[in-house]
């Protein structure tokens, strides 16, 4: 009698051969990876961007020119309001905020990108502070108000100068979409226009200056100011047939546009007689150079100043 082998029974698929499968399996769910349309799967979880971190820059805070008016910026991220050159003299320690959408960073470093970059770039160096000390840095940056925007909603924040006398307002809106990159500070203007003589004695409010000057000379007069809150100076009387004619109502600027700096007039000592000259200096105006004071801050900051010149 012989022994014939029975049919063969088909072999154990090995365990490590099922997990191995059940794991792409899962890969292929957890990661959209399933070939199919864009909706069968579900896709991988992807982390929260960093609160803090505009443009990608980790620690980087917005950097607003102290000129700005109205801050547009994203819940939960850092930004400061960067006080040029001339800075020191306002009290960026004690700020006003009104609305629960912003609040004031203390005892940090307030770094940030420098004024008016492209967020992304390095957060410039910045000292850190104590709570209740003014953040400061070099010449360029030189004072920093640093805040958080905590909640999506709208914020005022006021800053006072260190003699009270004056303010600076700034209307935040805070959102959850991208925030709109700083503006720019102001720049330097002028140039290529011969300025003659430069006079120590210029515009001047009250009174106003007085200077004299020889028949057919030219000669440059300064306007110096803290640009720091963002101040729009504009030629609002002049005679351009007079015995001194302005020959250009955009002046030469000298330190620092976004800080402590000296616009230069240059005008033309062209016949014997007496001349007045008026600027017009609009504090914090929205609408710059071509209207009035917008608000109950720049209609009691804004400014005149003249003044007399004689040409003999």
């Amino acid at each position: 009698m012989s022994l014939r082998p029975g049919p063969r029974k088909p072999a154990p698929r090995p365990r490590a051969v099922a997990l191995a499968t059940a794991g792409v399996a899962l890969v292929a769910l957890t990661t959209g990876a399933c070939g199919g349309k864009s909706d069968c799967c579900v896709k991988a979880p992807t982390a929260s961007p960093s609160p803090t971190t505009p443009g990608g820059v980790p620690g980087a805070a917005w950097a607003f020119p102290s000129q700005a008016t109205s801050l547009r910026v994203r819940a939960g991220t850092d930004f400061d309001i960067v006080l040029r050159a001339g800075g020191s003299g306002w009290r960026v320690d004690e700020p006003k905020i009104e609305g629960a959408a912003v609040r004031h960073r203390t005892g940090t470093a307030a770094s940030g990108t420098a004024p008016g970059a492209a967020p992304g770039t390095a957060p410039g160096a910045t000292s850190g502070t104590a709570p209740g000390a003014a953040s400061r840095s070099g010449a360029k940056d030189g004072v920093r108000a640093a805040f958080h925007a905590v909640k999506p909603g709208t914020a005022r924040i006021v800053l006072t100068s260190a003699d009270r006398e004056r303010t600076m307002t700034y209307q935040v809106t805070v959102g959850t979409g991208p925030a709109t990159a700083p503006s720019a500070a102001p720049s330097a203007t002028g140039g290529g226009l011969d300025r003659g003589r430069s006079l120590g004695t210029g515009f001047t409010s009250g009174s106003g200056g007085e200077v004299t000057v020889r028949r057919g000379e030219r000669f440059s007069l300064p306007n110096a100011y803290s640009n720091v809150p963002g101040i729009t100076w504009r030629v609002v009387s002049r005679s351009a047939s007079g015995p001194a004619p302005l020959l250009s109502d955009v002046p030469h600027v000298e330190g620092d546009a976004a800080g402590d700096r000296t616009d230069w007039y240059t005008f033309s000592a062209d016949r014997a007689g007496t001349a007045v000259v008026e600027l017009f200096g609009c504090y914090r105006c929205a609408n710059g150079s071509t209207g009035t004071p917008d608000s109950a801050e720049s209609r009691a900051y804004s400014e005149t100043r003249t003044v007399r010149i004689t040409v003999r």
